[in-house]
């Protein structure tokens, strides 16, 4: 009954973001983009040990959450610690599958977990991080916006590009827009929805 009621909510969830993606606009950009510097996260290694291939992390309820290595050729799962980042309580994890590759966030004083398709970037001295994906063919380039906020990232907004803007970096993102250039060498905005993933 339970596996019934989240396939529905990851239905009219997937619905739901299809709609709101069709609403937004991305317009080709003319002028010049002063462009932001992004940084990568400092990691301080944990060394955590993996027990019978899995790592285990305590929560603060006091329940296991596991990450277990699975070598199958069909269900192939890996599961590499990277540390915390540093002055946060968060531990990353790098999930490979047989042909992608997910970062986990973890936040054991919060009990809580954030999957991202790639590794996140601060811009400049901003509280906002990005992530872009490197997708494979049948997926669309998507960029997640993050906040820090009282030690934790949470999404902000998940914006997903038609297929005919191939993403070759963030120049900006601005509190309403973001603007990004493709591989073309062409610049492209599209507005930042905080009320939710769209």
């Amino acid at each position: 009954m339970k596996r019934k009621y989240i396939i529905c909510f990851l239905i009219l969830f997937t619905i739901s973001t299809i709609n709101a993606q069709s609403k937004r606009q991305f317009k080709k950009v003319q002028n010049s983009v002063n462009e932001q510097k992004l940084y990568e996260l400092v990691i301080e290694k944990l060394n955590t040990k993996k027990k019978n291939g899995c790592l285990i992390y305590k929560r603060n309820d006091n329940i296991a959450v596991k990450y277990c290595d699975n070598k199958s050729e069909d269900k192939y799962l890996e599961f590499d610690e990277l540390g915390k980042i540093k002055n946060t309580d968060i531990i990353v994890v790098n999930k490979f599958t047989n042909n992608e590759e997910f970062y986990i966030l973890i936040n054991p004083k919060k009990s809580k977990t954030l999957t991202l398709y790639g590794f996140p970037l601060r811009i400049e001295n901003t509280n906002k991080y990005l992530v872009y994906n490197n997708p494979t063919t049948n997926i669309p380039y998507s960029i997640q916006i993050l906040e820090m906020k009282n030690g934790e990232l949470k999404l902000i907004t998940e914006i997903l590009y038609p297929s005919n803007i191939s993403i070759k970096k963030v120049l900006r993102v601005d509190d309403s827009e973001i603007y990004i250039l493709d591989n073309n060498n062409q610049t492209w905005k599209t507005s930042i929805n905080k009320k939710g993933v769209t």
